[in-house]
């Protein structure tokens, strides 16, 4: 499944006298490779996705912003849901399904091409949120090299979960050393990184990469501006859902989501198109004519009673043009909903079928 921020591109500098090894190729027919759900769907969200520094899959925050192991964790821990009121936390990856969407956020991130002439540089790795705490201070022998040797026992995620799943590349992990002992700058590699491929490997602390949070959300935002049957389109397109909002809750989580999509800075004036959101409500027409009753763009009955903007929203405004206003999009600046035309071009909410996770 597919979720969605924005800063530019930082091209990390290569530590010197660190050369790790190339990751193994194997041979990839195109056309099966081509043909693979997840990636036509990544492929189809990437278009959807424009200067965006943070995209979102239904169970992770993948932040292009590149950070220190650290620095990374605080920013996920920063991040505060709506419902839960509690860091977020990194990410952990404890499946097969959940390293598929962590490879799938690197694709809609930075691109489906895995360059395996310089496979360490920015753009092809992220950070998750474990760490080896234990047996962690000298770099490996030979024959303790591999994910073969791996003790899960010794590794542990932020929220002090123990792992139960990895996928190291070849010989990996190694606990690769830098720095003088004596000079008390000595650090092995205990932390780890997943690439575009879906493989894993341990890296710095100090070493600033991409860096993905959980999420567990029920929305996703997309920055493409589209009309409001666009964008119905296009989030079916992707096996998601047009948002719909039940409640006020539901209400806080799609504004938490246009801004961790959008970030917290309004455009221009009040009713710039980038300032909203579109959602999947709509006024039932009756013969072309409102009927000031509120669905879902499904026809199922909208049983929560949204805030609209100002007291004489919704206006049921008519051009003689355009017709009515009989669609609904969300504020991004307080949540609140006006009704608009559909031809207008905004970002727009998709939903996810269900949480990928749980609280």
């Amino acid at each position: 499944m597919l979720k969605l921020v924005v800063l530019s591109v930082v091209v990390l500098a290569v530590q010197a006298g660190w050369n790790p090894d190339p990751l193994p190729e194997t041979g990839t027919d195109q056309a099966d490779f081509d043909s693979h759900p997840a990636v036509i769907q990544a492929r189809k969200m990437s278009k959807l996705m424009t200067n965006q520094d943070v995209v979102t899959t239904c169970r992770y925050m993948l932040f292009k912003n590149p950070l220190p192991f650290h620095e990374a964790n605080d920013a996920c821990n920063s991040l505060s849901w709506p419902i839960t009121n509690t860091g977020i936390g990194m990410a952990t990856v404890q499946n097969e399904d959940e390293n598929e969407d962590i490879k799938n956020l690197l694709r809609l991130a930075f691109g489906m091409k895995f360059d395996r002439h310089k496979p360490y540089k920015y753009g092809q790795w992220t950070l998750i949120g474990l760490s080896k705490r234990v047996n962690n201070n000298r770099k490996l022998e030979d024959s303790e090299l591999g994910s073969d040797n791996v003790n899960l026992s010794e590794w542990y995620y932020t929220n002090n979960h123990v792992a139960n799943f990895t996928k190291f590349h070849n010989e990996m992990p190694d606990q690769q050393s830098k720095g003088k002992e004596k000079k008390g700058t000595k650090e092995y590699q205990n932390w780890i990184q997943i690439n575009k491929k879906g493989y894993w490997d341990d890296t710095y602390s100090t070493k600033a990469l991409p860096y993905t949070c959980e999420y567990c959300g029920k929305y996703i935002v997309l920055s493409k501006h589209v009309s409001w049957d666009s964008a119905k389109a296009h989030c079916e397109d992707v096996g998601l859902q047009f948002a719909t909002v039940n409640s006020e809750s539901d209400n806080k989580e799609l504004l938490f989501a246009a801004n961790a999509a959008l970030g917290e800075e309004l455009g221009g004036k009040r009713f710039n198109n980038s300032n909203w959101v579109w959602i999947g409500e709509q006024e039932e027409m009756i013969e072309g004519v409102g009927s000031e009753t509120w669905t879902h763009h499904d026809g199922t009955e909208l049983a929560y009673s949204p805030n609209w903007d100002f007291k004489t929203q919704p206006d049921n405004w008519i051009l003689p043009t355009r017709g009515e206003q009989n669609v609904a999009a969300l504020s991004r600046k307080d949540g609140k909903w006006d009704d608009s035309f559909k031809h207008k071009k905004r970002p727009f909410a998709c939903m996810c079928p269900e949480r990928a996770c749980s609280f």
